[in-house]
């Protein structure tokens, strides 16, 4: 029995020594950065600092646009000089209206010159010139005869206004009935051309009294 205690006593003290029946724990470790795990003697590595690039400005230089080109300003002529010539030798040229429109329907602006000459009593009848805007502008070529022309002996109308709408020429003017003298006009009138290819004919005429002589003050 003695035998058998001392066996049981010796089995016992060796299960006493033995903290876990599974296999030992792995060896404790660190981070790279903590110094944990490592000999005291073994400074830490300390943490690397990136410093960041700093980014490349494009500095974008704006070029000035080039200045747009310089027109040159088309002749004009003096149209005193263009027009035809008053009929009595030494007679001055009286422009009264230059209007700019296209008149042909071509899509290019023509010239409309209304004109009278110098008088030394009372009046002097008007015409209407049309030049043609395909012209060389220092060479102004005239489109058939001139407007009011066959309206000079009955109407002996003088220019007050020149419009142009939709291609129709219209013409407001004060003249003379036969009743009338040109010391004092009597009448107002109103005309309407139109282009018909080679020149302008007289399409609407229209006219009506007036009683005031002022006009030519």
């Amino acid at each position: 029995m003695a035998l058998v205690a001392l066996a049981v006593a010796a089995v016992a003290g060796g299960c006493a020594g033995r903290t876990d029946a599974g296999a030992s724990p792995g060896p404790v470790t660190g981070s790279a950065d903590s110094g944990f795990g490592m000999s005291p003697d073994t400074p830490a590595p300390s943490a690397t600092r990136t410093t960041p690039t700093p980014a490349k400005r494009t500095v974008t230089t704006a070029k000035a646009s080039p200045a747009p080109p310089t027109k040159t300003p088309q002749a004009v002529p003096d149209w005193a000089d263009v027009v035809e010539p008053c009929p009595v030798a030494g007679q001055r040229v009286e422009i009264q209206r230059v209007l700019q429109a296209d008149v042909t329907g071509d899509g290019l602006v023509d010239t409309m010159v209304a004109r009278t000459c110098e008088a030394s009593t009372s009046y002097w009848a008007s015409t209407i010139e049309v030049f043609d805007g395909t012209a060389d502008p220092r060479r102004p070529e005239r489109i058939g005869a001139p407007l009011l022309q066959e309206r000079v002996k009955e109407d002996e109308p003088v220019v007050t206004d020149v419009s142009v709408n939709a291609g129709i020429i219209g013409i407001k003017a004060y003249g003379t009935s036969p009743k009338g003298t040109k010391a004092c006009p009597d009448l107002t009138l109103f005309y309407r051309y139109e282009y018909s290819g080679r020149g302008f004919r007289l399409i609407w005429r229209d006219w009506g009294t007036s009683e005031r002589c002022d006009k030519l003050k």
